[in-house]
């Protein structure tokens, strides 16, 4: 079942691409290179990131889920990724310095996490 629920090749290099930018912008920011301009590219990849999540929550996350399908990697990465989205809009929304502070490390920390629990989830799915 899990290959019937296997992304097109076109989707799963978008997913891989988006991934990289996200990583790579994501640690390099942290180590304080160019902090604007991987901003930026951070907030474009996550921007199409979060439209990719979106085709996932409406065939392949459900599909996985009725198989029974390596659903404790898959809830973890949803959970990274719900994380993400919420911590990533109050870093860049929020006018509170001790929320902007949480959510900096935790953004940070959820993101290198998310990359790991995302590879785990590849490797269960084959």
């Amino acid at each position: 079942m899990a290959e019937r629920n296997r992304q097109h090749p076109v989707v799963r290099a978008l997913i891989f691409s988006v991934m990289l930018a996200l990583v790579a912008s994501g640690v390099l920011w942290k180590l304080d290179l160019e902090r604007a301009l991987l901003m930026q590219i951070h907030g474009a990849a996550a921007m199409a990131g979060m439209a990719l999540l979106g085709g996932l929550l409406a065939r392949h996350v459900p599909c996985g889920w009725k198989a029974r399908a390596n659903r404790s990697s898959g809830t973890a990465v949803l959970a990274a990724s719900l994380w993400l989205v919420v911590s990533g809009y109050a870093l860049y929304y929020s006018g509170s310095e001790a929320l902007r502070a949480f959510a900096s490390a935790t953004h940070f920390w959820i993101g290198v996490a998310f990359a790991v629990v995302f590879g785990v989830h590849l490797r269960s799915t084959g």
